[in-house]
Formats: C-alpha cells, sequence, structure tokens
C-alpha cells in the first residue's frame, strides 16, 4: 500500500476569517503540510499565482503549488471568481491545479455554480476529520479527466456515468480527442477538434508516494483522522472568542440598524456574513444548534429582506439563542433545553411572519 509524505505537498489557502485560516492551517499542519501559502481574498490569491507564469503558458506544476483550499464567499474577488480565472484565463499558470472549493452554503445552486466553474471537490461547513481526509483522497488517489470545450474547462461534471435513455450529445467521436499529457491549452484553439479530454497521469499520487508497505496500513488511516480531530478540539477555546467577537460584531451592526434603518443593507450584510460562517463552523465543534441558528439566521438577513420593527426583532432573537447555547455549552442536539430553543425560534419566526 502506497504511504504519502505530505511534506512534499505544497497548498494554497484562500480564506478571510482569521478563525477559519488558523483552523485550516491547524488541519494541514496535522497532517504533516510544511508549505503553506496563505491569501486573505481571490484578488491576493492571483497575485500569488500569476507570476510565475513568466513564459504566458498554462502546465501542470507551472504555479508552483499542488493543491488549493478556496472558500467561497470573500470580498473583492471571491471563490467562485478565482475558479473562473484559474480555470479559463490565458494568464492562469496552471489551468489543471486541483481546487477543493469551502463553503457553508452548500446549496444546490452554490453546488451546481462551483461545478460548472470547474471545481475539482467541494467541502461544506461544517466538516469533519473524516470529509476533509476524504476530499483530499478523491484530488490525490481518484482525480477526474479535464474536458476542454467551447464552452467549459474542467473536471469532468458527470459524477455518475449512466447511459442516457435519449442520446442528447451534438459532438460525434471523431470530434472529440483524447490527451495523456497537460499540454498548454491555448495551442488547441487551431486544432479542428471540438472537445479535448484530457486523461491524465495521478500527478500529486505520484509526488506524494513516499514507497509501499507490506502490512495493512493505510495511506489514508485512523491516525490521521485522530490528528485532526485533535487539531479541531484543541480550537474548542478559540471557537468560543470567535463567537463572542462575533456575536459583538452583529450587535454593534444591529444597533446601526436601529438608530439608521435607511442604511440597514451595509448592517444587514454585516450580519449576513457572520451568520454565513456561525451556520458553517458550529457543526465543526459539536455545536449543530449553532449551525442550525446562523442558517436561519443567514437566511433571514438575505439581500433584499425588507428592515423594520418585526426584523429587527427576529434578529435579536437569533442574537438570544446563540448566546444561550454558548453560555451554556449546549452540545449535539441539546435534549429538552435543544428542542425549547428550537421552539422559541420557531415562535419568534412565525411572530415575523405574522403567523399565530
Amino acid at each position: 500500500m502506497a504511504q504519502y509524505d505530505f511534506s512534499r505537498l505544497s497548498v494554497l489557502v484562500v480564506e478571510d476569517s482569521k478563525f477559519m485560516q488558523s483552523l485550516i492551517l491547524g488541519v494541514l499542519r496535522a497532517l504533516g503540510v510544511e508549505r503553506i501559502t496563505l491569501c486573505e481574498n481571490g484578488e491576493e490569491a492571483i497575485r500569488v499565482l500569476k507570476p510565475t507564469n513568466v513564459a504566458g503558458k498554462s502546465a501542470i506544476g507551472n504555479s508552483g503549488i499542488d493543491l488549493v483550499f478556496c472558500d467561497m464567499f470573500m470580498p473583492v474577488v471571491d471563490g467562485a471568481m478565482f475558479l473562473r480565472w484559474v480555470r479559463r484565463s490565458e494568464k492562469s499558470p496552471d489551468r489543471f491545479l486541483p481546487i477543493i472549493m469551502i463553503s457553508a452554503a452548500a446549496d444546490a445552486g452554490v453546488l451546481f455554480g462551483t461545478r460548472d466553474a470547474g471545481v475539482d471537490e467541494f467541502l461544506a461547513k461544517p466538516f469533519s476529520a473524516t470529509t476533509i481526509l476524504n476530499r483530499i483522497k478523491s484530488v490525490i488517489e481518484n482525480p477526474r479527466p479535464y474536458i476542454y470545450c467551447p464552452t467549459y474547462f474542467g473536471p469532468d461534471r458527470r459524477r455518475k456515468h449512466r447511459v442516457p435513455e435519449v442520446e442528447r450529445r451534438v459532438i460525434l467521436d471523431d470530434e472529440i480527442e483524447i490527451l495523456h499529457s497537460g499540454k498548454d491549452v491555448a495551442s488547441l484553439k487551431n486544432s479542428k477538434k471540438r472537445v479535448w479530454i484530457f486523461k491524465l497521469q495521478k500527478q500529486l499520487k505520484t509526488k506524494l508516494t513516499t514507497g509501499f508497505s507490506n502490512d495493512n496500513s493505510l495511506a489514508f488511516d485512523d491516525s490521521m483522522v485522530s490528528a485532526i480531530e485533535e487539531k479541531i478540539s484543541e480550537m474548542e477555546g478559540d471557537y468560543a472568542d470567535w463567537v463572542s467577537e462575533s456575536i459583538r460584531e452583529m450587535n454593534k451592526a444591529h444597533k446601526g440598524m436601529i438608530d439608521d434603518l435607511s442604511a440597514s443593507d451595509q448592517y444587514m450584510a454585516t450580519i449576513n456574513r457572520v451568520a454565513l460562517e456561525l451556520r458553517g463552523q458550529g457543526g465543526i465543534f459539536g455545536y449543530p444548534l449553532i449551525t442550525q441558528f446562523g442558517k436561519s439566521l443567514y437566511e433571514t438577513t438575505m439581500p433584499g429582506t425588507e428592515p423594520g420593527e418585526k426584523l429587527l426583532e427576529l434578529i435579536d432573537a437569533h442574537f438570544d439563542l446563540i448566546k444561550v447555547v454558548m453560555s451554556q455549552k449546549i452540545k449535539g442536539d441539546g435534549g429538552t433545553i435543544g428542542r425549547e430553543l428550537l421552539n422559541n425560534l420557531t415562535k419568534a419566526k412565525k411572530k415575523f411572519s405574522g403567523v399565530s
């Protein structure tokens, strides 16, 4: 069984949340990753990658980065925009660069959007040690073929290969070319083919493999899961501090809305952004109620929501519920108290919508 040396891996982390930066870096270091480049948004990440493309050609390994962990929602240039630049820009040093997108908003629209932009894997928050390893394992051991055509470039978007009842393809087999090397994509423009399928070698597996073991040890074994779980456990105290700071930030925005409803959009955007992080992080540390309340608050403060006294009361009710969970350290479903808190949220929502 092949064994992996993760100290050989070079990872780019694109994440705007300081807390999530610390968490992802801690997880990667627990795996043995030593070479980590950190960027706070897609614009910084593009600057990091672009200077390496001296020759103006895109090729595997040309960026000096082996794998990217990228948050979806960030200011300036978000994850989707960064992903499209990597896959489609002629200035991209490596259009085959493996990218794992991370987001708490794992709704169908987000999933389909990242798939169509060319993501390799999607890691939904809250995540666990096992799901992190599964995504990394997929990129290393089961990379999908890359497809290049006039409307798309990226990993094969089909996760399950089924024979369709009705053949809808309009491209003939003789218009498709199979390639076994990551040749410069730009050079294919003058080809008479219409679709190119890149069936490449498992580059990361070759780079990370250290040899073979005669026992039953696995490349991704329980010790790795334990190392990640331990790192997450170590950060639980930091998480509690982060929640407290997040509540203060949202309270400030909430007060701003009370003082000036005409400027409510900017304040609500702040609450919405923090709520998305709460939605994604609670379950990581054993607080699924925080994930539920964060999701509800995120949906309550979506752009276009009409501000008013009832909305302010509903937002404040979410704050109170989050405070109770963290002050009493209510983990799991919370039992009787958890059911009571969820019932209180339901009542607050009914009051907001005018349902008795």
